[in-house]
């Protein structure tokens, strides 16, 4: 019932061909973090979800984000979330870890709203300068 949406992921399916990168779907934490530079998990349960709070914590037992998750990532492996975490989403040895860069993601939310607000609510258009020399 988490499949990604089909049209999304006939859309992928083109872009991997014409771009030349690989997709992967697999429901197996192990075999999706099998090399890769970048671990992402988001929250499992979102504001209006709660009511569902039972079945989604059941239904994403086992994916919970932790070192031996990390152990077949790339050597140069990184962790992302978009926050608020919960534990069970990801533990805090990989949350609080050199490895997460989670606040840094989260600083740079902070400034595209507000560059998007901006962008929305005003005339604005970015001014290139000619460098000096």
């Amino acid at each position: 019932g988490f499949e990604p949406d089909l049209r999304i992921t006939k859309i992928t399916e083109q872009y991997s061909k014409e771009y030349g990168t690989k997709l992967l779907l697999t429901t197996d934490p192990l075999e999706a973090a099998d090399s890769a530079n970048v671990l992402v998990t988001d929250t499992w349960i979102s504001m209006g979800q709660e009511e569902e709070k039972k079945e989604r914590l059941k239904a994403f037992q086992g994916y919970q984000i932790t070192m031996q998750t990390a152990k077949s990532a790339a050597s140069n492996w990184t962790f992302l979330h978009c926050l608020p975490r919960k534990p069970e989403e990801v533990d805090d040895e990989v949350f609080y870890s050199p490895r997460s860069l989670v606040f840094q993601e989260a600083e740079n939310r902070k400034w595209t709203i507000m560059a998007v607000m901006v962008s929305l609510l005003t005339d604005y258009s970015p001014q290139l300068q000619k460098p000096t020399f």
